[in-house]
């Protein structure tokens, strides 16, 4: 993907070199037609740029206002549509019909004076449209008569706006001490960057139909997951990433969020069974283009366009792959078209979430997936994640048991295809953990996940958290700690992390990762329940009694304010929430009524409502061996019971 296409005709060519010249000064790609090789299709070569260039400059002179300047007046239109035209004029002329109402800046008479005015306001306004920007009013003009400029009311409101989001900014790249003057720990906030880090932005999808979103989408995150695979590189997960969709910040400021130092970005165009893939990586810090390439293949050779990206990408940062390496990087791949398009659909619906229809959509894309390529090891795991999410929030006890025994079918069918693919191994271990509550066969397929798909954050803070659950607590802060590093902006990291460090009893660490939470996606819930139960653990009953009246789910802050009251001698006023979390989901709140009663004294009570939470295989029950609320029950010996029929008594 380039910075800059000029569009121009050739007669004046020798004028708008300098600008050329001027422009790759400035550190920005330009595009104009020398570029063409010879004897390639200069059509298609001209299309392909101007449909993905950042920014179109429309050079208006006497040669390209007059009928010979079709071409240009074309190209014009194309970048109007697109929302990316830069009218410049060289000569004193009026723009053709139908372009008068954008304003065209003047370098009349200009000689490649990069200290022009003229020059710097054409520049500003490239930068601007490159990053999405406003485009900046022009000043030379202003300059040249000598007059102040003038800054309207609305233009400081704009300003303001533009602080307030450098601020949102600032807090996710603030240094420990001003955390700390924030009243937050903030910990595994900041890392810099890595010389071989880098962020994967959502591809730009070129077909015109908002609905194929999914296969640029879905084609960005395979990308990921395959240059995750390559062992030196540290890769942006995708939550993250995709925060900057649309491009309007800066490489810079996306680096210094993502705390990368190259950004890989492109587009994606489908055309029945071909498919074209322009891939551009940048320095994040300079803007510097490291490498760019356009792909055109068939679909079923579309895993090999990835690996061929990822060995690209390798190569520009100068890192050496294993032979075994690149031949892993294409693994889970299909020759079908069908599969992939299926498997892509069905991944998007998981990333939406939503309610059980959706997760039955996601399944059927899997299974039409599978039917077309019964070997396609990745849509097998996929498979098996949707089944357990079904499972966990919507299926009927008189089908669980067959939803599970279905999810570790398509899990362990996928690790028989692919043993050496971290989202196989990922997808049995968690199946076996709510499916089973196998830990010690969960723990293995973990590892092996670990081994080959270390730089996978998802599958770092799922680990991170099993072993914070078996109480190795130790090891499984240190891998949340770095799944937070990789996905820097998004707020399930942090709260994964703060339930890590709750178990390792690290409580103020803790509140300062949920407040990051917060901090990240105030509407989420659950976060300030989270942030009560830290306040109410370290004796911080009236802050916690605040906190968990902001909660807006119903049963966290019910048990929460069950609690609290208690302890502050409210017991009307702790039984009545505790009547209502009841009343709310006798069953489903079992987990959450035996924590009230643990924390009121009532060992029996407890013990009871731990038992009903078993039965219903209720899946707060992992938490069970570390979870502090449950410290009252841990010297009697129902407890050590409690743990052995869960699976939970030894450390797996």
């Amino acid at each position: 993907m380039t910075d800059v296409f000029i569009s121009y005709k050739s007669e004046d060519r020798a004028r708008v070199k300098p600008l050329v010249d001027a422009f790759e000064a400035q550190g920005l790609s330009v595009w104009w037609d020398l570029h063409i090789e010879g004897g390639a299709a200069w059509r298609a070569s001209i299309q392909e740029n101007l449909d993905t260039a950042l920014c179109v400059v429309v050079i208006w002179s006497t040669h390209s206002v007059g009928q010979s300047g079709h071409f240009v007046q074309d190209e014009a239109s194309r970048a109007r549509r697109r929302g990316v035209y830069l009218p410049v004029a060289i000569d004193a002329v009026e723009t053709p019909l139908g372009f008068g109402q954008d304003h065209a800046l003047r370098l009349i008479g200009w000689r490649g004076d990069r200290g022009d005015p003229f020059f710097k306001d054409v520049l500003a306004a490239v930068r601007a449209i490159i990053v999405g920007g406003p485009r900046p009013v022009p000043t030379a003009r202003t300059k040249s008569l000598g007059r102040p400029a003038v800054r309207s009311r609305r233009t400081l409101l704009w300003g303001a706006a533009g602080l307030a989001g450098l601020a949102g900014l600032v807090v996710f790249k603030a240094p420990a001490r001003l955390c700390a003057a924030a009243g937050l720990s903030c910990p595994g906030l900041i890392a810099p960057a890595a010389a071989n880090s880098v962020a994967v932005l959502p591809f730009a999808n070129l077909s015109g139909d908002p609905s194929q979103d999914y296969f640029s989408d879905g084609l960005s995150e395979e990308l990921i997951d395959t240059l995750a695979r390559v062992k030196p590189l540290h890769v942006a997960a995708r939550t993250s990433s995709f925060k900057f969709r649309g491009g309007k910040e800066t490489g810079s400021a996306i680096g210094a969020a993502l705390g990368v130092a190259y950004i890989l970005d492109g587009s994606v165009r489908r055309d029945g069974a071909m498919v074209r893939v322009s891939a551009q990586l940048s320095d994040a810090r300079t803007g510097f283009e490291r490498w760019s390439q356009t792909f055109d293949r068939e679909m079923k050779d579309i895993f090999a366009v990835q690996s061929g990206i990822a060995q690209a990408v390798a190569e520009a940062l100068k890192i050496q792959l294993l032979g075994a390496d690149v031949a892993s990087l294409n693994r889970e791949g299909t020759l079908s078209p069908e599969a992939y398009d299926s498997y892509l659909r069905g991944r998007a619906l998981l990333e939406a979430g939503g309610g059980e229809a959706n997760y039955h959509e996601a399944i059927a894309r899997l299974d039409a997936a599978i039917a077309a390529d019964p070997r396609y090891a990745a849509a097998h795991a996929e498979r098996a994640v949707a089944l357990v999410l079904l499972a966990n929030q919507f299926v009927t006890a008189d089908r669980l048991r067959a939803t599970y025994d279905d999810a570790l079918a398509s899990a362990r069918r996928g690790v028989d295809l692919a043993p050496d693919l971290a989202q196989t191994e990922r997808a049995l271990a968690s199946t076996l953990v709510y499916a089973n509550r196998d830990f010690a066969a969960a723990k293995q397929a973990f590892a092996r996940a670990r081994v080959v798909g270390g730089g996978d954050a998802a599958l770092l803070r799922d680990y991170g958290t099993f072993l914070c659950e078996l109480g190795d607590c130790d090891a499984g802060v240190v891998d949340l700690e770095r799944a937070t590093t990789l996905d820097p902006v998004n707020p399930f990291a942090y709260r994964a992390l703060a339930i890590g460090l709750v178990a390792a009893r690290r409580y103020p660490d803790a509140l300062g990762a949920m407040r990051r939470a917060l901090a990240l996606s105030p509407k989420t819930e659950m976060e300030h329940a989270q942030i009560g139960n830290l306040l109410f653990l370290q004796g911080k009953l009236s802050e916690a009694k605040a906190e968990y009246a902001l909660e807006p789910t119903s049963w966290p802050r019910l048990t929460g304010q069950a609690m609290v009251l208690q302890r502050l001698g409210d017991t009307a006023g702790a039984r009545a929430a505790l009547k209502a979390l009841i009343a709310d989901d006798a069953d489903g709140n079992a987990y959450q009524e035996a924590q009230v009663y643990a924390q009121w004294g009532d060992l029996d009570r407890a013990f009871a409502a731990l038992d009903t939470a078993t039965r219903l295989n209720d899946s707060g029950l992992l938490m069970l061996k570390v979870d502090p609320l449950f410290d009252p029950l841990r010297r009697d010996p129902r407890f050590i019971r409690r743990l052995a029929q869960v699976g939970l008594l030894e450390k797996a």
